[in-house]
């Protein structure tokens, strides 16, 4: 985002909370973090490994403005930097500090159902399965857009408009939107979305990158102390990969099926169980007509398929992850949670291990590994949390690619303040 356009959202917001205060007593109030993540980490699964130590500080800083009922402005400041990168005890600015946030709220006074967002802003859906601000990563991910939103009883329905990409090609359109739905049914505790997405720069021919229409649902319920979680997205449309011509143009067929079931235990513990599924489909590449690897574009995605982030992208064979999970308490403010996957590819993919001489061993495999994480969370006070992790994972020697294979391991510890 261009400093000039941060600084127009800037004097914009302000106008329209202070003008409107003449009118009416505007109600302030302020909110902010400071998060600080130490991570160690030792992911490669060869022998020879080099561990790395880094460090990673958020601060976030919000100003909320309501002139009116019926108005709100919304603007937060963040800065989200590595330590000693590029360098610190200097005289020089890393300029860091950017607009996470920058957006205005307005409810028709007629219509009091109907509700406009637009500006910079987080968007999370579901579970965060298919739309997510990625609350983990050192910056997280805002949009600029609109939302439209009808909100009576027993319904919520959202119309959106982000802008993924601004090109200003005088030539012709090259920008990539999003523009969608996503309805909540309040009484079925159901959620029906669809969107698409249009990368319409052509890359000198005439079809566009991508027109990938999303269709999905999301469902969460609870029965006495068992609770069910489940969200499903298909994928459909056309598909150029770079540096291709028209003729190559692949038709989009993937899916994502996510998926828990959990059960809780009574007493002060809050003790809960739970099995899970996540899968996303992949392609084996022996249908050159389509595409049907699934594309994870916009999840949270360190919330699925293990902690380690091994799997954060779309990888082209795709990903099965069957896991298990538990979590307790062992005093009043001190939470631990174990969890456990296995993980197998939904397509083959070929593979080279590397046996430590000339030999080599070659074929295809659906062979992946399995993952540890544990967690611990301790509640200080004043909104102060320290939370420590360890995520351990075992790979399959065609999925390392050594036969000598190591176990990847990765932890952390992290201070969070919230004010």
């Amino acid at each position: 985002m261009k400093i000039t356009v941060k600084t127009i959202l800037i004097i914009s917001c302000m106008l329209i909370a202070f003008s409107a205060s003449a009118l009416a007593e505007t109600k302030f109030s302020y909110d902010g973090q400071i998060r600080l993540r130490v991570e160690f980490s030792n992911k490669s699964f060869a022998q020879e490994r080099h561990a790395q130590q880094y460090n990673d500080l958020r601060t976030r800083l919000g100003f909320t403005f309501e002139p009116t009922d019926m108005a709100k402005v919304y603007i937060q400041f963040q800065d989200s930097r590595r330590l000693g990168s590029p360098s610190s005890g200097g005289l020089t600015s890393s300029n860091n500090v950017d607009l996470h946030q920058a957006y205005f709220e307005l409810q028709c006074p007629k219509h009091p159902s109907f509700h406009l967002k637009g500006g910079r802003f987080e968007v999370n859906y579901g579970n965060q399965r298919v739309f997510g601000a990625v609350g983990w990563h050192n910056i997280g991910r805002s949009w600029e857009g609109l939302i439209a939103s009808v909100r009576p009883e027993n319904f919520n329905i959202d119309f959106f408009l982000l802008k993924k990409m601004e090109i200003n090609s005088g030539g012709y359109n090259r920008d990539t939107d999003i523009f969608g739905a996503y309805a909540k049914l309040l009484k079925a505790k159901v959620d029906l979305f669809a969107f698409y997405e249009l990368d319409a720069d052509s890359n000198g021919y005439v079809e566009a990158q991508l027109k990938r229409f999303n269709i999905g649902t999301f469902y969460k319920n609870n029965f006495d102390n068992f609770d069910v979680t489940f969200q499903g997205n298909y994928q459909l449309g056309t598909f150029v990969p770079d540096g291709i011509p028209d003729s190559t143009v692949l038709d989009i067929a993937a899916f994502m099926i996510n998926g828990e079931f959990g059960y809780a235990f009574e007493g002060k513990s809050k003790a809960r169980v739970a099995l899970g599924l996540d899968y996303t489909s992949g392609d084996d590449g022996s249908d050159t007509t389509k595409y049907k690897a699934y594309t994870n574009a916009y999840y949270t995605g360190h919330a699925y398929r293990g902690y380690f982030d091994e799997f954060l992208g779309s990888p082209m064979h795709g990903l099965i992850d069957i896991m298990l999970r538990a979590k307790g308490k062992v005093t009043s403010n001190i939470l631990i949670k174990g969890d456990f996957h296995y993980f197998k590819a939904a397509e083959n993919y070929s593979y080279i291990v590397d046996e430590g001489t000339t030999d080599e061993k070659t074929g295809l495999s659906s062979n992946i590994g399995y993952e540890f994480d544990l967690t611990l969370v301790r509640k200080i006070e004043n909104g102060a949390v320290f939370t420590a992790g360890l995520s351990v994972f075992a790979p399959e020697e065609e999925y390392a690619g050594y036969s000598d294979k190591k176990m990847g391991m990765w932890s952390y510890l992290m201070w969070t303040v919230n004010f």
